[in-house]
C-alpha cells in the first residue's frame, strides 16, 4: 500500500497551529483583561441569584506583564467566532541541511474548525541556498498539502499525490474540548491551564528574544510541563503584535533539537460576529472539501469510511 507523505502527528500539530484562536485578538480586548473586583456575597434576599465568583489566584512569581498578556490572550480566544490570513511555512531540517518552503492561506472558525494549505512560493527558483548560523542550506519547494479539521474529522489531503488520510477526532476532544489536544495553548485556553501545563516567559532583549510591547512586539517563550505535549514539541515561541494582538510569526522546535517550523503571518482578519456577510466574504465553505478523484489511504489514521467524500454539515 503507498503511503502519503503527511506525517499524521505532524499534520495534527500544524492544523492546531493554523485554528489559532489567541492571535485574533484586537485593542478592545485590553479592558475586559483586567482583573474584576470581588463582589459581594450575595444576601439573603437575592436568593436565587448566584454570587460572581472571586478573583482567580495567581501564582506569586508571575509577572504582571505576562499576566495582563494572558488575560488578554484567553478573552481572544473567547470572542473570535472566525478568522482568516496569510502565511508562509518555513522547515528547517539541521540533519540534511535542507529548508524546505511553501506558502498559503489559512481559516479559523470557533470553536474547532480550521484550515491550512500549502504551496509553491511565488518566484520559487530552485537550487538557491540560504546561510544560517553559519551553515549552508539548500532550499526546497515544500509538498502542496491540505489540512481540514470540520470539528470531527482531520483530512491530510496530498495534492501531489491525489491521496489523503483521515483523523477521526475523539467526542471527548471535540467542540470546546479541543484545548485538551496536542497544543491547546493556541486555542484562547485559560490562563490557569496554561500556567498549569507550561512554563511560559517574556522572551526579553536581554535574554535574546524581541519582547518590547511598548514597541508593538509580544515574544513569548513556551515549554511543555507534561510529557504528552513534549512529545510533539519541546519549545514554542509566539509573536504578536501587541497593538491588536495579531499574529506575527511562530516557532516550533521539534524533539530531538534538529528540526523546526517556523510560521510567518500576513493579511490577518478577524471576525467577532457570525452573520450572512461573512459568508459572502469567504465565498466556499472552507472545511467541506471536494475529495472526488483522491484516494483514501485506509489503515493509516482514523477509521476507513464507506466513501472517498466526506460528510457535509
Amino acid at each position: 500500500m503507498s503511503r502519503c507523505r503527511i506525517p499524521v502527528n505532524h499534520a495534527l500539530c500544524v492544523m492546531l497551529l493554523s485554528c489559532a484562536a489567541f492571535i485574533a485578538s484586537s485593542a478592545s480586548l485590553q479592558a475586559q483583561a483586567q482583573p474584576q473586583p470581588q463582589q459581594a456575597p450575595a444576601q439573603a434576599g437575592n436568593a436565587g441569584r448566584l454570587p460572581r465568583p472571586a478573583p482567580r489566584a495567581m501564582p506569586a512569581a508571575i509577572d504582571s506583564e505576562l499576566k495582563h498578556i494572558l488575560q488578554t490572550w484567553e478573552a481572544a480566544g473567547k470572542v473570535t467566532k472566525k478568522m482568516e490570513g496569510r502565511h508562509s511555512r518555513l522547515i528547517y531540517d539541521d540533519v540534511f541541511a535542507v529548508k524546505k518552503v511553501s506558502e498559503g492561506q489559512f481559516f479559523y472558525e470557533a470553536p474547532d474548525k480550521g484550515r491550512i494549505d500549502l504551496g509553491a512560493p511565488k518566484g520559487f527558483k530552485p537550487g538557491e541556498t540560504v546561510l544560517r548560523n553559519g551553515k549552508k542550506y539548500s532550499i526546497e519547494k515544500d509538498n502542496q498539502e491540505r489540512w481540514i479539521c470540520d470539528g470531527t474529522q482531520i483530512f491530510a489531503i496530498d495534492e501531489e499525490r491525489k491521496e489523503f488520510q483521515r483523523i477521526i477526532i475523539p467526542e471527548r476532544n471535540r467542540g470546546q474540548n479541543i484545548v485538551d489536544g496536542p497544543l491547546p495553548f493556541l486555542f484562547g485556553i485559560s490562563m490557569e491551564k496554561v500556567l498549569a501545563r507550561y512554563d511560559v516567559v517574556l522572551y526579553k532583549k536581554e535574554d535574546g528574544g524581541q519582547h518590547n510591547y511598548q514597541g508593538g512586539i509580544i515574544h513569548l517563550k513556551v515549554k511543555p510541563k507534561k510529557q504528552q505535549d513534549a512529545a510533539n514539541w519541546h519549545e514554542a515561541e509566539v509573536m504578536l503584535n501587541s497593538r491588536d494582538y495579531l499574529p506575527i510569526a511562530i516557532r516550533l522546535k521539534h524533539p530531538g533539537g534538529n528540526s523546526e517550523t517556523v510560521y510567518v503571518f500576513s493579511d490577518v482578519k478577524r471576525i467577532e460576529k457570525k452573520n450572512a456577510l461573512i459568508n459572502v466574504l469567504w465565498g466556499k465553505k472552507p472545511f467541506s472539501p471536494s475529495l472526488r478523484g483522491y484516494k483514501e489511504l485506509v489503515g493509516i489514521a482514523g477509521k476507513p469510511s464507506s466513501s472517498n467524500q466526506p460528510q457535509k454539515k
